[in-house]
């Protein structure tokens, strides 16, 4: 039976009447009473099941890819020192062969999603178990893990196991059609502000120049047919402006109801073509069903021909005194949601060269790095310097990716540091020498290399001995190989080396150590 929400004058409460019933005088509520009846107003369910049962699959999906493709052992069990956000620093991967535990874990708990099984606990399980897997090395952040991340912990909260559930069929009392409009609102604002980030962030001369682009398509480009027109720099600049629009325009496009068929594929399109040319694994099939959230409350019913049940009834609470605290939490949540991708704004410079404000800001695609590091130690006490060999230690992913980063290479240098310390008693100087090619630019330091790293603090700490950025942006990219990069560049002098990196003495000193393949950034 259909309901019609009113607001009672007097306690606040919400009723439900019969439709036939007299509607009620609106004008005489207040504002907050009016939003209070729309939020709470029931809705169909049938949207947020699929999109649990699509969750639940997806991610069991990526934990079984990442136990078979052999990623688990090499990015948290080979490696020995592994890249942690400030202050998490103590979250680390378990030892021996935890991690595979861990991801197996994860693969029943996304299945338990699925099946809708003892979901209060199973979402509350897997929500730690992705957090702690994401707190374990930040060269392998990715926006759709911040993503998955944000939407685990909001299953915690909504009840989506009333309907196409096993706990349905255990405990029958709990099965319902329906439930309050914020818990529908409340998934398509997370899934929206990804959209909407991503674009803003895309306003920028750089980006709507190509300069983001034409780096990585012509490194990249592999579409095809229309190879040969990917590496053009017209192609850089339309498709920089495109997916500017695009990401802007799709959220408002899948609200309204004429346009929200046509909007969404156009997002088919758009993650189908990331698919294609670049590599992001699970995003572009995850935010295909995740965008589905912005259709009709009831389209999967009426899609799959599933009967609406005839007798519905409110089982959630109607008193707005129950909701003050929960809605103060979810609004201090959204709320840092919104500012936090705005902290780039309170650094000088370019984030996507210093990287200062560029995690959780989904700033996504927006430039390309690549990036080679050679470390230097000193003992000042016996005057040695060396290049130690880092692939003893972290893997070459490791590597690439934290050459691109002066916080993660702080880091680096900062585990160097103490793991001499403890093996050797003495105190030890570290200087890193980074070259970046941004965004097709001649390379040029990323950091002073004649700075002791290991006294630097890491944190909210003003970082002068980041280089700033002074390359222009070209015509065409850069394209000679790494060994040539220092030939190239103007530097101030370096460490002589007079130890290899297993502590053996040099006849001669030499600038030539192991270096990795650069790699575009993620």
């Amino acid at each position: 039976m259909d309901a019609n929400v009113v607001a009672d004058d007097v306690s606040h409460s919400i009723v439900v009447k019969n439709p036939s019933e007299s509607r009620p005088d609106t004008q005489s509520m207040s504002v907050r009473e009016r939003v209070f009846a729309a939020s709470v107003a029931p809705v169909d369910i049938s949207s947020l099941i699929l999109f649990r049962i699509g969750f639940g699959l997806i991610a069991a999906w990526w934990a079984i890819d990442y136990l078979t493709s052999g990623e688990v052992g090499a990015s948290y069990v080979t490696p020995r020192f592994h890249f942690s956000y400030w202050l998490f620093g103590w979250v680390r991967p378990w030892p021996h062969a935890g991690p595979y535990f861990h991801f197996v874990a994860l693969a029943f708990l996304a299945g338990c999603i699925a099946a809708g099984l003892a979901y209060r606990a199973v979402t509350l399980l897997f929500a730690l178990g992705f957090t702690i897997f994401f707190l374990w090395d930040r060269t392998n952040y990715q926006n759709h893990y911040y993503l998955m991340l944000l939407l685990s912990w909001l299953l915690v909260l909504l009840p989506l196991h009333r309907a196409a559930s096993l706990d349905v069929i255990n405990a029958p009392a709990i099965a319902s059609g329906i439930l309050p409009t914020w818990m529908l609102w409340l998934v398509r604002i997370q899934i929206g502000i990804p959209y909407v980030y991503g674009g803003l962030a895309k306003i920028n001369s750089e980006w709507l120049a190509g300069g983001g682009l034409r780096d990585y398509l012509v490194t990249k480009g592999s579409v095809p047919l229309i190879r040969s027109w990917l590496v053009t720099n017209n192609a850089a600049v339309t498709l920089a402006w495109a997916g500017m629009l695009f990401d802007l325009g799709i959220v408002p496009l899948l609200t309204w109801r004429r346009t929200r068929m046509s909007a969404y594929c156009l997002v088919v399109a758009f993650h189908l073509c990331n698919h294609l040319q670049f590599s992001i694994h699970i995003f572009p099939w995850f935010m295909m069903l995740a965008t589905t959230v912005f259709f009709e409350p009831d389209w999967s019913r009426r899609l799959f021909n599933h009967v609406k049940p005839e007798h519905q009834s409110l089982w959630w609470s109607t008193t707005w005194k129950k909701y003050r605290w929960g809605t103060a939490i979810v609004a201090t949540v959204i709320v840092a949601e919104l500012l936090v991708p705005l902290r780039h704004y309170l650094y000088s410079g370019d984030t996507g060269w210093h990287e200062r404000g560029h995690y959780f800001a989904w700033r996504m695609m927006l430039r390309t790095k690549r990036s080679a590091l050679r470390v230097y130690l000193t003992d000042p006490n016996t005057g040695a310097t060396w290049n130690p060999d880092l692939l003893e230690s972290i893997s070459l992913r490791q590597v690439e990716v934290c050459a691109r980063d002066p916080e993660m290479i702080l880091d680096l240098a900062h585990w160097l540091r103490d793991e001499y310390r403890q093996r050797t008693g003495r105190t030890v100087e570290v200087r890193c020498l980074v070259l970046c090619c941004y965004n097709g630019r001649k390379p040029q330091p990323l950091i002073d290399p004649t700075l002791d790293l290991a006294n630097e603090p890491r944190g909210w700490h003003v970082r002068n001995w980041v280089c700033p950025q002074s390359e222009p942006l070209p015509t065409e990219p850069w394209k000679r190989p790494v060994r040539e990069w220092q030939q190239s560049v103007l530097l101030p002098q370096l460490p002589k080396i007079t130890m290899g990196p297993h502590g053996e003495r040099l006849a001669a000193s030499t600038n030539s150590p192991r270096q990795p393949s650069p790699l575009p950034a993620r």
